[in-house]
This record gives structure tokens, C-alpha cells and sequence, in this order.
């Protein structure tokens, strides 16, 4: 298994501030324009729930010829599969973004969907492939002359994609210098605010890339990038950097409890927001600290996740190799490139047998799967230590149980619901009480209110209530 400490983050594009600034055109509907705009407010809230409105609104843009709602659309399509690490998607999509932007002469997102491809194949390990596309997206941004803003964030977003590339191959120091060349490019920008946000995503981008160098460089640029978050700003993938990172710090530093929290707090912000983006570095810390804390349970179950995500990761890998493949049998001229062409299916059926042995190890793991009553062992035994997992690990045995009860109250608090979980594992109030380390007449008045606001009756034991609940 690789460690959290052999592998770099990768950077995040500088996407939050383009989804809105980029104006649907005059041929466009208003009913049309406001959709396009909800749904790339939504798609900064929440990724999973924006994309299923996506193609809806694709085909009311081709339909109505709004070529450059199109454009804004599918780059939203690109910009999810990036996030997602669904590099099979990228690649076909960024190509038909790029197709499109080249048909309609859109300089911007010409650039954009080189950078999507250069990202696609820099994951991939195609670093000469990578490489010449982001030469194009640069050269086609350095020839306009418009100064608009998206056009100067593209540059910076070229800048970081170089970044990532030699963060890729190893080479974390070249990677840093094109950070530091983002940072200071923030004069083109003129109002503090975008400065400010600008800053925000760079500063973290920067930490990201010290984790391995120097672990108090990387908490500073961490903590300097929550500085910079605006105040009414709900934590997003930068946040849920920021968190990974000071989880490395207080790591290294050997305060595991300290660094537990972290990592959870950057699932909970992978989980709000739909970003998969250097997920499996946090499991990966996550199954290292549960083993080093004698917690096996939690381990097994983060183990589990991980080696879901892998594959997951290995199948898009696949898929996309299979995409550069079928490239190469287009353009060979010459026998010198069937050797190219083969060594591409020698990776493959590598790949290929990765992934079957990754299932295996899945089917293994299934055998060793807890009972019910087991499940709920785990669980008391996870709220009585106090542990961070606990409703992390209660969702996955019960994982329809929050969104029922938003169901019959939206407005529950999250702390409710955590109290709701202790009720349906069946504590007492003085378990309750000693695992939440408040009175049991707090308790006592808890359970009233979770009454009122679930509307239980006042003759229905609430144990029993929660008990049937499912």
C-alpha cells in the first residue's frame, strides 16, 4: 500500500470563482440563464447534486443554439469528472469541450479543456503527452489580448497544471516554484476580495506540496489559507485541504487524537460538497493512525474504503489507457510506433490484473463482514470511546437513517442527529449522559425535544420508536 507520506496532492485547479463570472449570452432565455446560473451556484455547494442537472440544461442549450451556455455547461461536466477523478470521462468530454470551443473560436475554453487533457494524461503517467498541451492552452491565452479576468485565471490554472505535472513525476521543488509564479501574479487582479479568494486556493495549493518537505512549512501555508477563507465562505475542497494537512501536521507531531479529527473533518467536507479529490490519501492516514491506536475495527473499516476507492480509480485508469490506445492506432504511421502501441497493452493487462486482484481482496474482506449484533458492539463501542468514526461508521450499517429523519424534519441539527444514533443503538440516559459527558437531565431534555421535533407520540416509548425505525 503506498502511504500517505510517498504520495503528493493533487493541486487544485483554481475553478470556485469562473463558474459564475462567465455570462450566458444574449440568445439565451432568461429562464435559461437563471438555471445556468442556480446550477453553478449549486455546483460550488454541492458537485453530485448540480451534475444531475447538467445534461437537462445541455440539450435546452443545443436545442435553443445558446453556444455559449454549451460551453459554460460542459466545462461544469469536465470540471465534475476532474474532481471525481473519472479520467475516462475527462478525456472524452475535455474533448468535446475543446471541439466545440474551437468550432465557435472561445479562446478560454480552448485552454481550459487542454488543461483537462493535460491533467488526464499527467495522472496516467503520459507526461509527453501532458506537457504539449498545456504549451497550446498557454500560447492560445497568451494571444488575447482581452484582459479579462477568466482569461488571467486560466493562465494561473496552466500554471498549476505544470504544478501538479512535476508534483506527478516527483519532482515537488519545480512543482513549488510554479506555485510561487501563481502567488505573485495576483496584480492583474484588482479587488481585494478576488485577491483575497485568489490567494485562498494558493496558499493551500502551496502546503500541499511542502506535506513531504518540510511538515511545518506545510502547516503555515494550511493555516495562512484559513486566514484568507471569507467569513460567511462554507468550507469547500480547499477546506477540506487545509483540514488533511494540519491532520499530517499534528501526525508527525504524534498527536493522533488531534490529527483523527482533522482527517474526519475533511471527509465531512468531501461528503457536504461531493469532492473526491486526494480522498485516498485521507484513508489512507486514517487506517495508519487506527492501527497505530490498536483501534482494528475502524482500521477494517477505512481498509475497506480504501480498496473500494483504488479500484474504482484503477477501472477509470483503465478505461482512459483504452482511450490513448485508440488514439494511437488512428495516427501510427510507421512501425517504430507498434512498439509504443504494445507496450500501451502490456499496461493494460497489468492494470487489468490489479484490478481483478483488488476484487479478490474485496471478496476476501466480505468473508470477515460483522454480524448485526456485532455491528452494534462496534458501534457502542466507538460512542463510548468518544471515537471521531463513530457516525461516520454508524451511516455505513445505517445508511438511510439521516436522510429519513430530514425527511420528517429538515431542520434538524447534525448534533441531533448524532443524539438520534445513540437512541437507535439503544443507551441508556446515564449512558448517554457519561458518553457525551453532559447531566443526565440535559439528556432527559433532549429526548423531550427530539420528540416534539420527530413527532412521537407521547404514549410511544422513544427506544421502541427508534428501534422500529429504519
Amino acid at each position: 500500500m503506498i502511504t500517505a507520506s510517498k504520495c503528493f496532492f493533487k493541486i487544485l485547479l483554481i475553478l470556485f470563482c469562473i463558474g459564475n463570472t462567465v455570462h450566458v449570452s444574449g440568445q439565451q432565455s432568461t429562464a435559461l440563464s437563471d438555471e445556468v446560473k442556480q446550477n453553478g451556484t449549486l455546483f460550488n455547494e454541492n458537485l453530485d447534486k448540480a451534475f444531475i442537472q447538467i445534461d437537462a440544461l445541455l440539450k435546452k442549450a443545443k436545442d435553443t443554439k445558446n453556444y455559449s451556455a454549451e460551453l459554460i455547461l460542459l466545462d461544469r461536466k469536465c470540471r465534475y469528472y476532474y474532481s471525481k477523478n473519472q479520467i475516462d470521462d475527462l478525456i472524452i468530454l475535455a474533448e468535446e469541450l475543446n471541439n466545440r470551443a474551437v468550432s465557435v473560436d472561445d479562446v478560454y475554453f480552448q485552454a481550459m479543456a487542454n488543461i483537462y487533457l493535460a491533467e488526464a494524461y499527467s495522472i496516467n503517467g503520459f507526461y509527453d503527452r501532458a506537457i504539449p498541451k498545456l504549451d497550446k492552452a498557454y500560447t492560445i491565452l497568451k494571444n488575447d489580448k482581452s484582459g479579462q479576468k477568466k482569461i488571467f485565471l486560466a493562465k494561473a490554472n496552466v500554471l498549476n497544471s505544470y504544478a501538479n505535472i512535476y508534483s506527478d513525476k516527483g519532482e515537488p521543488k519545480k512543482a513549488i516554484q510554479k506555485l510561487h509564479e501563481v502567488i505573485k501574479s495576483y496584480n492583474e487582479l484588482y479587488k481585494d476580495e478576488e485577491v483575497k479568494h485568489f490567494q485562498y486556493v494558493n496558499y493551500s495549493n502551496i502546503a500541499s506540496l511542502y506535506t513531504d518537505l518540510d511538515s511545518d512549512s506545510a502547516v503555515y501555508f494550511a493555516l495562512k489559507s484559513i486566514d484568507l477563507k471569507p467569513k460567511n465562505k462554507k468550507d469547500d475542497g480547499v477546506m477540506m485541504m487545509n483540514y488533511f494537512l494540519l491532520g499530517q501536521g499534528y501526525k508527525k507531531n504524534l498527536e493522533d487524537k488531534k490529527a483523527i479529527n482533522y482527517y474526519h473533518k475533511a471527509l465531512e467536507v468531501s461528503k457536504t460538497t461531493g469532492l473526491d479529490l486526494n480522498k485516498k490519501l485521507v484513508f489512507t492516514s486514517l487506517v495508519d493512525l487506527y492501527k497505530k491506536t490498536n483501534k482494528k475495527d475502524s482500521a477494517i473499516i477505512f481498509e475497506n474504503k480504501l480498496k473500494q476507492l483504488e479500484i474504482s480509480m484503477l477501472e477509470s485508469k483503465y478505461n482512459s489507457l483504452r482511450k490513448v490506445i485508440v488514439e494511437d492506432q488512428k495516427t501510427q504511421k510507421d512501425e517504430k510506433n507498434k512498439s509504443t502501441y504494445w507496450l500501451y497493452i502490456l499496461l493494460a493487462v497489468i492494470i487489468i490484473a490489479i484490478i481483478v486482484a483488488f476484487y479478490f481482496f474485496r471478496k476476501q474482506k466480505n468473508k470477515i463482514r460483522q454480524s448485526p449484533q456485532e455491528s452494534y458492539a462496534t458501534l457502542v463501542d466507538l460512542a463510548n470511546n468518544g471515537d471521531p468514526s463513530f457516525m461516520f461508521t454508524f451511516e455505513q450499517v445505517f445508511p438511510s437513517f439521516s436522510d429519513k429523519l430530514l425527511k420528517i424534519n429538515p431542520d434538524l441539527q447534525k448534533s441531533e442527529i448524532e443524539f438520534c444514533a445513540l437512541l437507535k443503538l439503544n443507551l441508556s440516559t446515564k449512558e448517554i449522559a457519561k458518553t457525551t459527558f453532559i447531566e443526565t437531565k440535559t439528556v432527559q431534555n433532549k429526548k423531550y425535544r427530539i420528540r416534539k421535533k420527530l413527532n412521537i407520540p407521547p404514549n410511544t416509548d422513544i427506544y421502541v420508536w427508534f428501534s422500529a425505525f429504519e
